[in-house]
C-alpha cells in the first residue's frame, strides 16, 4: 500500500462534520424537572427512549470512567460545571432521610444518528462533593451482590468459569 492509498483511508474513516456528543441525565422524584446535559457549548436536541425528543442543554462537563471498563466497580464520575448554582438547589429537594438515590444516565450520540444513543448506562449517585460553583456526581452500577451471600465461586463448585480466565 503506497502513502497516497494510506492516507485516502485515513480521510475517509474520519469523515468531516461527524462528532459523538457526551450527554448525561440527572433525575430524581424530588427534582423539579429532569436535567439533560450534554458536554458541549450549543444545545442538542436529541430522543431519549421513553421520552421522546428533548433539548440537551449546553454543559461545562467533563466525564470520567464514563465507559463500562473490566473494573468489577464500575464507577463512575462527572464534574459539572454550576455557577447559578441550580442543581445544588435540586440537591437541597432531597431529604435527609431519603433512600433513593438521584440517577445519573450517561449516553453518547452520533451527530448522524440522534434517534438513539450509541451508548447508554445508568449509574446510581452515590455522593455529590461540592466545591463553589462546580460538583462532582460520584455513581456507580446498581450493586450486584446487594444480598452479600458469601459464595465462593471457584473452579470446583462451578466449572464453566475456567473458561472465562
Amino acid at each position: 500500500m503506497t502513502e497516497l492509498e494510506a492516507y485516502r483511508i485515513l480521510l475517509s474513516s474520519r469523515p468531516e462534520n461527524e462528532r459523538y456528543y457526551e450527554c448525561v441525565t440527572l433525575s430524581h422524584s424530588k427534582f423539579s424537572k429532569t436535567y439533560y446535559l450534554v458536554a458541549d457549548s450549543v444545545p442538542l436536541s436529541a430522543t431519549v427512549t421513553g421520552v421522546g425528543v428533548v433539548e440537551f442543554e449546553p454543559a461545562s462537563m467533563k466525564p470520567s470512567d464514563s465507559v463500562l471498563s473490566n473494573d468489577l466497580s464500575q464507577q463512575v464520575s462527572f464534574t459539572i460545571a454550576d455557577s447559578l448554582n441550580v442543581l445544588d438547589s435540586e440537591l437541597e429537594r432531597i431529604p435527609l432521610g431519603d433512600t433513593e438515590s438521584p440517577i445519573a444516565a450517561y449516553s453518547i450520540y452520533h451527530s448522524d444518528y440522534l434517534d438513539s444513543p450509541v451508548e447508554y448506562i445508568e449509574y446510581i449517585v452515590s455522593s455529590v462533593p461540592q466545591k463553589k460553583g462546580v460538583f462532582t456526581i460520584k455513581a456507580g452500577a446498581p450493586d450486584l451482590n446487594a444480598d452479600q451471600t458469601g459464595e465462593i465461586f471457584d473452579f470446583d463448585r462451578f466449572p464453566p468459569l475456567r473458561s472465562l480466565s
